[in-house]
């Protein structure tokens, strides 16, 4: 036998052997792979992200491992739901998270989320809202990347103010006493008005003050005085020459009226004057450089409890020279000048004396 044909016989038979060897070989691994079921995917799923949908094939079970598998990368907070709709198929969603802005209180927090709506942010993010305060969104709107919430705050004080009222005075006369006499029957007190306010605050700063309405919160009550209206018997019986009308035991006419104090004197019967009348009552001394001498008076004490009467201004003395008295009043008796003692007057001055 020739050489050639040996060596092609070996060659036949070396591959022959060769691949029944790879035959075997395959065939264990494909029954094993059989077994095991390594070698075809079993499941069906799709994979839905940011709305779009794939399938893919795998035999993992577990949807992070399937996703990682496909090399899908997840944010910190996005969520992920898989839905298995038989033995060998399912459904993975993916639900990116996104951020939406709150802002209160001089505050913005961000809060991040895959949906819900505004009540959930404001529930996450702990914020509250008062009856007055206002949001620029309904609680129940859908989140949305990006969304921006922003809460106003409203804050109100409500305070008041207390204005005095004056109380009025009514007098009642009486005749039962004479002029100067008053007696309070009801003490006087003030009402009180009340005006009420309301200051705004928005996000803590003032805005404005309103006034909301006031009212008479206690009433004033009026001062009642008890009045004599009755002119005292005046101590002098001379009487005006003229035609003087008594209103209130107050002359009506008269030139001019003189304030001052007044004293009171006597002297023996028959005594003269300085303008050489008789000294009696209703002969009165003045400083003659003020009230001249002849002058007709009527003089009445200045609260009306004492008159006496019409008077001839016809007397001087070193106190009315000197100021430290306006008129000084002849009495009949000492007793009588002390009765009377140092009474402020009003001088009412019915004709000017020519001295």
């Amino acid at each position: 036998m020739k050489p050639q044909i040996v060596n092609a016989k070996m060659n036949k038979l070396l591959l022959k052997s060769t691949l029944v060897k790879a035959g075997t070989l395959f065939a264990i691994l494909a029954s094993l792979a059989l077994m095991t079921g390594s070698v075809y995917p079993s499941n069906s799923v799709h994979i839905t992200d940011d709305g779009l949908t794939r399938t893919v094939q795998t035999n993992e079970t577990d949807a992070y491992s399937i996703l990682r598998s496909e090399n899908y990368e997840l944010g910190e907070n996005d969520r992920v739901s898989y839905r298995r709709d038989g033995d060998d198929t399912g459904h993975i969603t993916i639900y990116r998270a996104f951020e939406v802005s709150v802002t209160a209180d001089g505050e913005t927090q961000s809060y991040a989320t895959v949906g819900g709506d505004v009540s959930d942010a404001l529930s996450a993010l702990d914020v509250s809202l008062d009856d007055d305060d206002m949001i620029d969104r309904e609680f129940s709107e859908e989140l949305f990347p990006d969304m921006e919430i922003n809460i106003t705050r409203y804050d109100y004080e409500d305070w008041q103010e207390d204005i005095e009222i004056d109380y009025d005075v009514e007098y009642v006369d009486t005749t039962e006493h004479t002029l100067g006499y008053e007696n309070v029957l009801v003490y006087g007190e003030c009402g009180i008005r009340t005006t009420y306010y309301r200051d705004t605050y928005i996000d803590g700063e003032f805005i404005d003050t309103e006034e909301l309405g006031e009212e008479i919160t206690k009433e004033p009550v009026t001062m009642v005085i008890e009045r004599g209206v009755v002119a005292a018997h005046p101590t002098s019986e001379v009487y005006s020459q003229g035609d003087t009308v008594l209103v209130n035991g107050i002359p009506t006419n008269y030139t001019r009226v003189l304030s001052g104090r007044s004293t009171a004197y006597t002297a023996y019967e028959g005594a003269g004057t300085a303008s050489g009348r008789r000294a009696q009552v209703g002969v009165v001394a003045v400083n003659p450089n003020v009230i001249p001498y002849g002058s007709e008076l009527y003089i009445v004490s200045q609260d009306g409890s004492l008159v006496y009467g019409y008077a001839v201004a016809g007397d001087t003395g070193s106190a009315l020279l000197n100021g430290h008295a306006l008129v000084d009043l002849y009495m009949d008796t000492y007793e009588d000048c002390c009765n009377w003692g140092s009474v402020y007057v009003d001088v009412y001055v019915l004709s000017e004396g020519n001295g």
